[in-house]
């Protein structure tokens, strides 16, 4: 059974699983091993993303800028790779998003939400429920189920690089959102993480770049790679978003081209130790917040009790 392979800059063979093993897309790029595809089941609400150059020049700090990350160098190379920079309430009113802006809302609760990109003047995007729009990216079909085969991830990052004429994708969106969510208290945990990652992707780049080599010379459906991993690849036929039913498009229909993903069944969990030790520290926390939770009501009732007993006793 292989095991992971995550060369950040270069490939990522991660099934972003707690434990065990389970199926790894590869992801190629430059964001390879340091974001994943931004996970909108995972989400609800709106978010405002900005390029960076228009965080700067509208006088925003960059994540990087934080002052308490000159003693984390891995940690902030890492946050300045970040192409978006996400925008709170107060960056919003200072402008930043009149220049240029990525607006992305989900609703987990009604499944559906919207994407909206304002650049060079236009702006252009749609809103949907996912039932409409994923209609429109399987097209007709006898199998009923098709559509909910497609992963709403996939179709939201697809039409996103479209509209971007492939410059930004939900990858930037995650890495934008782990920069505007990492607080100075981890800034040590994931400075060792990076380095441990490093260690790791130093001593395995020969295997990826022929693993690489490999999959650029598969012509099929299929690909036997270096280091046990046998992939398969998956095509994604283009579409065209339009208006109708429960879709409105802005700006006109949005043309998506074709993909193909490549996947490999089977592969071992990436959990480097510092990773596994900060997620051990995160449950310990959460179940130490349930308890205080669980036991709140009882402290309530006694202090009541305890007033009333006292109450009482004063009156005597």
């Amino acid at each position: 059974m292989p095991e992971a392979l995550v060369i950040p800059g270069l490939v990522a063979i991660d099934p972003h699983v707690w434990e065990g093993r389970g199926q790894a897309e590869i992801v190629l790029g430059p964001l390879a091993g340091k974001a994943t595809r931004f996970e909108l089941s995972d989400t609800k609400g709106e978010r405002w993303l900005v390029p960076r150059e228009v965080a700067a020049g509208r006088g925003l700090r960059l994540p990087e800028q934080h002052p308490a990350l000159a003693g984390y160098p891995r940690l902030r190379a890492r946050l300045a790779e970040a192409a978006l920079v996400r925008v709170d309430e107060a960056g919003r009113l200072a402008g930043a998003t009149r220049d240029a802006a990525i607006c992305l809302g989900y609703h987990r609760g009604v499944g559906g939400g919207n994407l909206e990109v304002s650049l060079d003047g236009s702006t252009r995007g749609f809103s949907a429920e996912n039932a409409g729009l994923l209609r429109q990216v399987v097209g007709a079909s006898d199998d009923e189920d098709a559509a909910w085969s497609v992963s709403i991830d996939v179709v939201y990052d697809r039409v996103l690089r479209a509209l971007t004429d492939g410059k930004y994708s939900l990858y930037d969106v995650d890495l934008a959102e782990f920069a505007a969510r990492v607080a100075e208290p981890a800034f040590a945990a994931f400075e060792a993480e990076l380095a441990e990652i490093d260690a790791m992707a130093g001593e395995r780049r020969p295997l990826a770049e022929s693993l690489l080599a490999a999959l650029a010379a598969a012509t099929g459906d299929a690909a036997e790679l270096p280091g046990g991993y046998a992939a398969r690849r998956v095509e994604a036929p283009a579409f065209t978003l339009r208006p109708g039913g429960d879709v409105t498009v802005i700006g006109g229909p949005v043309a998506v081209p074709a993909s193909a993903r490549w996947f490999v069944a089977d592969v071992e969990d990436f959990t480097p130790p510092s990773r596994k030790a900060r997620r051990g520290q995160a449950i310990a926390r959460q179940q130490a917040e349930a308890r205080r939770s669980a036991a709140t009501p009882w402290l309530l009732a006694g202090g009541s009790l305890l007033a009333l007993v006292l109450a009482l006793a004063a009156r005597c």
